[in-house]
């Protein structure tokens, strides 16, 4: 914001681009609402009243462009999203003027989906809550499931089991996903719709054989269309109506053999949208889950408001199936987009992502006879080469191949492609390839197809069609995008879903390991270090906010009566211990670095917590329920990314703390008592656990073979001070280092007992070095350090000795890095320009500061973006060695 009126900016390599919002100032103390929206190189911008004298009127879109060539912002998981401002040790773009924000924020969204600002990952400064801004009407009731999602509610209470009645309307383009399940415990009894190839389909089954139908038509057409399922013993009827046309399908399906009933007990669920991972489900139903709009559900009369459920994921409120950009074909399909003229200034780019090394990405053709003279575009992956053949209707058609420059283009990661009509080729913004035209008339085609062609134009068009499996999406004709949302026809192509196809990295194992690097000999060893002593059995979690354990279980197992118990110990004052619903809160802290027992029993409604077995508290649910019905898995330790759960309170970080010997018992009825078979040494899942040292104190334990990367990209520029305090077990080892790749870098070591703190502006290195007397820092104790810039100069203090150094061209005086700063080691292959050592360092260390123009940032290792070889949160104290 300046001076009242809104700014967007943006840089994707070639330039700033920056349009401003003319028509309205937004520091009135009334509720804007601010769309900003960036296409290639073509940035825009619009402001909504939503209070005051303006409210309700509409806003004009303002754009602008960013200088040419460049188009693609490259972000990649590590990017940080900032709101209200930028923390002072990230280097701000100077185009940006402003780094603060004074007012209130609502419900934000990047790329339609939803940000919880509650849900951050760091903050700064003084965030409150603020009035309630207000939201767009939508009709009550309506949700909408982004195809990763699912919403569980109870059976009604009124449940016949010989009649049935689901009612529902849904608005979608997904082609296969489930709409509803619902099962009796042994799955003999089940009942299920699903959308199959865009058709709607029925299966059921009381217990004595299945009974399916599928409609004719499909029903995946983006508008809403009303379901009704009906049943009556064995026969079930489903009609489907749309409500804009009032067209009517209806399709009756029977079950088999003698049995008339499904016998669904109360505490059982259906589920709407897709099923939870876990668990067991009937062979017949689809597990791909739902994208779209529901609205008026009601199962057996009984209406439900899926938002309304204590079990949701992936359902937010209104529904949006309009200005769809994306595209995805897992089997062989294709969509049929409007005609286009590809006149002499036009350029076309789109983006793409598959695991297949050939298939049809685009074909456009004309409509001119005969056949041999119409003009046609044609994009496919053969064989791992990009082939784009451009036929103007007559001569010979022109080709461009292109390979890219490093990697594979079927690697299931984002590409791009631009095309221009002077048959110029980019991909992924790798140099251009230019072939030469015959004429430059405009070329019209009257029909496009992405992801492949339906017969009958293979037929009149002499192309042989050749299914594309993945994603599509941006496709821009002169910065316009095409909305898929108005297709002319589609098979089997999922609009507005594009499910993340590039490999996800392995899980890392129990403490993750470094890619070994070149080290001198181990001889380096202080006389007096002694490798740490890891407890047997127990083990550390807190490592990250994510870290933790999973395991699964039987739920069928704990309906009646649940027993936990493990062992804790832990000096924090919060984290998540375990996830499970019970609130209870004993009158002593347990944070005393001791271990103390943790035993949960429930039964029924009636749960009893005790610690140490010496206080006891009981505890009662308020719900009148009195069977616990859960997913099969308990997490131990934290929750993993991306978790959501409203049923917890708001510590949602891990517990930095060791835990042992935890154990279950569950029973189905009251008089059986079973123990699970729950290993700590082989979890379902793990994710950044390590060991538990004998004994510990605050720091974090670097093994001598990795390194974390603290922050992603740091400019040093003319000053900056760094604190830090460690203790070492060598004499050799890097401690920390920012380096561009050239010549400019910082860089602290230790180099053969003596601490160096180095800085290169670009003129060559300038060193401050202290070297201690006696053990000097092979002495087991902790040493506090303080490195500073000032321009050309440096100071380097350590405990209680100071060193000076200074370049003697003072005209040199800033370093100017943009890149990560690694602590306790670097990766293999990256480039330092201030260090004279690649040895890890193996010891530990604490309350590292960073500080710029009086702004210090205190960096957090269990936030570290990347972890190898390093135990943030747990360092061995001697006692332990």
């Amino acid at each position: 914001m300046r001076k009242g009126k809104v700014n967007f900016l943006w840089e994707v390599g070639s330039g700033v681009g920056r349009v401003e919002y003319p028509d309205l100032t937004i520091h009135d103390g009334n509720w804007h609402r601010i769309e900003a929206s960036r296409k290639g190189l073509t940035g825009t911008i619009a402001v909504y009243p939503l209070e005051g004298p303006n409210a309700g009127m509409m806003a004009t879109p303002a754009s602008a462009d960013s200088p040419t060539t460049f188009t693609i912002l490259d972000v990649d998981q590590n990017a940080y999203l900032f709101v209200g401002g930028i923390f002072g040790t990230i280097k701000k773009a100077d185009a940006v003027r402003t780094s603060t924000f004074v007012g209130c924020m609502g419900e934000t969204f990047l790329d339609g989906k939803p940000i919880g600002l509650w849900n951050y990952r760091e903050r700064q400064g003084d965030c409150k809550g603020c009035v309630v801004s207000p939201q767009k009407s939508d009709g009550e009731g309506i949700v909408q499931l982004d195809g990763e999602g699912y919403a569980a509610v109870p059976r009604p209470t009124r449940w016949n089991p010989n009649v049935s009645t689901v009612t529902f309307k849904f608005r979608t383009f997904t082609s296969d996903a489930l709409l509803m399940y619902l099962a009796t415990q042994d799955m003999k009894d089940f009942m299920s719709l699903e959308l199959s190839e865009g058709k709607v389909k029925v299966n059921f089954d009381l217990g004595s054989g299945v009974g399916s139908a599928i409609s004719t038509h499909r029903h995946n057409d983006g508008h809403w269309k009303s379901l009704t399922m009906s049943r009556n013993k064995k026969q079930a009827t489903v009609t489907v109506v749309d409500i804009d046309s009032g067209a009517e399908e209806r399709i009756v399906a029977v079950s088999q053999g003698s049995s008339t009933g499904l016998n669904l007990r109360e505490n059982q669920r259906i589920y709407f949208g897709g099923l939870p991972t876990i668990g067991n489900y009937r062979s017949e139903v689809t597990l791909k889950r739902y994208a779209g709009c529901l609205r008026e559900i009601e199962v057996s009369r009984t209406p439900y408001n899926l938002l309304s459920s204590s079990d949701y994921t992936g359902v937010t409120k209104g529904c949006t199936v309009e200005n769809l950009y994306t595209v995805s074909f897992s089997k062989a399909g294709y969509m049929e987009l409007k005609g286009l003229s590809l006149a002499v200034a036009t350029e076309i780019s789109l983006s793409f992502s598959t695991l297949n090394d050939t298939g049809t990405v685009l074909l456009a053709v004309g409509g001119a006879t005969p056949v041999n003279q119409q003009p046609y575009l044609s994009v496919m992956l053969n064989q791992g080469a990009l082939e784009v053949l451009l036929f103007t209707g007559t001569h010979t058609p022109r080709r461009v191949i292109r390979r890219p420059e490093q990697g594979i283009l079927h690697d299931g990661r984002e590409h791009s492609l631009r095309i221009e009509r002077t048959f110029a080729v980019q991909v992924d913004e790798e140099p251009k390839k230019e072939v030469g035209l015959p004429n430059d008339q405009p070329m019209v085609f009257q029909r496009v197809f992405l992801g492949g062609i339906p017969a009958e134009v293979e037929q009149t068009s002499n192309r042989v069609n050749v299914p594309f499996k993945g994603c599509i999406w941006n496709l821009m004709i002169n910065t316009v995008l095409s909305d898929f949302s108005q297709p002319v026809s589609f098979v089997n192509a999922d609009i507005g879903r594009c499910p993340s196809l590039a490999p996800a990295p392995p899980p890392p194992p129990l403490l993750p390991e470094p890619t070994a690097t070149a080290a001198p000999a181990a001889t380096d060893a202080c006389a007096s270090a002694v490798a740490p002593t890891a407890l047997e059995q127990a083990y550390q979690f807190g490592l990250s906010r994510n870290s933790h354990m999973s395991f699964s279980f039987d739920d069928a197992k704990v309906r009646e009566r649940l027993i936990l118990e493990f062992e804790l110990r832990t000096k924090e004052d919060s984290g998540l211990v375990l996830y499970g619903y019970l609130t209870c809160c004993v009158p002593f802290s347990i944070n005393d670095g001791n271990w103390h027992k943790i035993r949960v029993n429930r039964q029924k409604q009636r749960a009893v917590l005790s610690v140490d077995f010496k206080y006891i508290k009981q505890l009662i649910s308020p719900k009148t329920a009195d069977l616990l019905d859960v997913v099969g898995v308990v997490y131990v330790g934290g929750l993993p990314q991306n978790y959501t759960t409203r049923r917890i309170g708001p510590i949602l970080y891990s517990l930095n703390g060791c835990v042992r010997n935890f154990k279950m018992h569950g029973s189905a009825v009251k008089s059986l008592v079973e123990d699970f078979n729950v290993d700590m040494q082989r979890p379902t899942n793990s994710h950044m656990v390590g060991r538990c040292f004998v004994s510990t104190e605050p720091g974090t334990y670097f093994q001598g073979n990795g390194y974390l990367k603290a922050v992603a990209s740091y400019r040093v520029g003319q000053e900056v001070s760094i604190a830090f305090d460690f203790r070492t077990s060598r004499t050799n080892g890097v401690l920390l280092a920012v380096s561009n790749n050239d010549r400019d870098g910082l860089g602290i070591e230790l180099v053969d007992g003596k601490l160096q703190f180095h800085v290169d502006n670009g003129a060559g290195l300038v060193t401050a070095e202290v070297s201690p007397e006696g053990e000097g820092f092979c002495d087991g104790q902790w040493h506090s350090v303080t490195a500073t810039k000032i321009r050309h100069k440096l100071e380097l203090r350590v405990d209680s000795t100071q060193s000076k150094a200074e370049s003697p061209n003072a005209r040199s005086n800033t370093c100017e890095t943009n890149d990560p700063i690694y602590v306790g080691g670097y990766p293999a292959g990256v480039h330092q320009a201030a260090l004279s050592s690649k040895r890890s360092f193996k010891g530990c260390m604490k309350d590292l500061k960073i500080t710029k123009a009086s702004k210090t940032f205190a960096v957090q290792f269990n936030k570290a973006l990347e972890v190898r070889g390093v135990q943030p949160m747990s360092c061995p104290s001697p006692v332990a060695a």
